[in-house]
């Protein structure tokens, strides 16, 4: 074997490394990839418990939640601005997971229940009626997607709105 063999088989193994470092730096960004979208769901999830959770800690504001997406019309001042925050920091949560969606971050099969979820919150009558005048400061996919793909309300899980005394 002279120098110019050595050479090329030099070269070959060369390229066979770098092959192999590709690989696994393709396999390494896959997994980091997979390990963000975890972390995002994650964060997504926790978010809306936390609000679950503040508002299931609240008897007030639970009941103000069930009266108000029942018959918002019906809800005094105060409590209409209560509802308002409430909704506001709930549809904030819904708009981050949407675009999450969007950006592909969550997968169709984990979308399709916050989809369902989002829709059916958002055919309350309470709610519809504290969204109209609110839906300028979302963004235009996000109202989009919840005008143009109603839930009926037949279909929304009753305890989700209690009606009023």
């Amino acid at each position: 074997m002279n120098l110019e063999d050595l050479y090329f088989v030099s070269q070959i193994i060369a390229a066979v490394g770098l092959v192999v470092s590709l690989i696994f730096v393709g396999v390494q960004v896959r997994h980091n990839t997979m390990s963000t979208q975890t972390s995002r769901h994650q964060a997504i999830v926790q978010a809306i418990t936390d609000w679950s959770r503040d508002v299931a800690l609240n008897e007030d504001a639970c009941i103000l939640l069930g009266k108000g997406s029942a018959t918002f019309e019906l809800l005094e001042p105060v409590e209409r601005l209560q509802f308002a925050l409430l909704h506001v920091a709930l549809f904030r949560n819904y708009e981050n997971i949407f675009y999450q969606h969007q950006q592909r971050a969550i997968d169709d099969h984990v979308w399709e229940g916050w989809s369902y979820r989002m829709r059916a919150t958002f055919a309350l009558p309470g709610v519809r009626a504290w969204w109209d005048p609110q839906r300028d400061s979302y963004s235009e996919g996000f109202r989009n997607f919840l005008e143009e793909n109603p839930v009926a309300t037949t279909t929304v899980p009753t305890h989700l709105a209690m009606k009023r005394d």
